[in-house]
């Protein structure tokens, strides 16, 4: 197994913890409905993106562990991982009027970062696996 597919397995093994995580808390913030006292108006909504975020997330680790082991399957991972890095973007400007900048949002920079370079390990598999063919 290549390092990129090594690193991409382990990309998509984060991506079940981000998954969880992001559901957890997305459902948490509905189900309480405390959210719009602290965040704002949007809050319901970016917590609705949030739980969406968490089920493509779970997807593009499964993808992803998929494409790792099999490299001509790796499309999906490569795909799923754009979505969930516009899906944190979405998240990111629904709750930005109300925290004006503070860590929630440099945090969903942060994921917006891992987010692509999961995109780019999953195009590095993909062409390496041109390579081979």
């Amino acid at each position: 197994m290549s390092a990129a597919r090594k690193t991409l397995k382990i990309l998509a093994l984060i991506y079940f913890v981000l998954g969880i995580a992001s559901l957890v808390i997305g459902i948490a913030g509905i189900a309480t409905g405390k959210l719009e006292s602290t965040y704002g108006s949007n809050a319901m909504l970016a917590a609705v993106v949030l739980v969406a975020k968490g089920v493509v997330d779970l997807a593009a680790g499964v993808a992803g562990i998929k494409g790792a082991n099999k490299p001509s399957q790796v499309d999906g991972a490569f795909k799923l991982g754009i979505v969930a890095a516009v899906a944190t973007l979405v998240q990111a400007v629904l709750t930005l009027p109300a925290l004006g900048g503070s860590s929630v949002n440099i945090v969903a920079f942060v994921i917006v970062v891992y987010d692509l370079f999961f995109v780019q390990q999953a195009h590095a598999v993909k062409a390496e696996n041109k390579d081979r063919l």
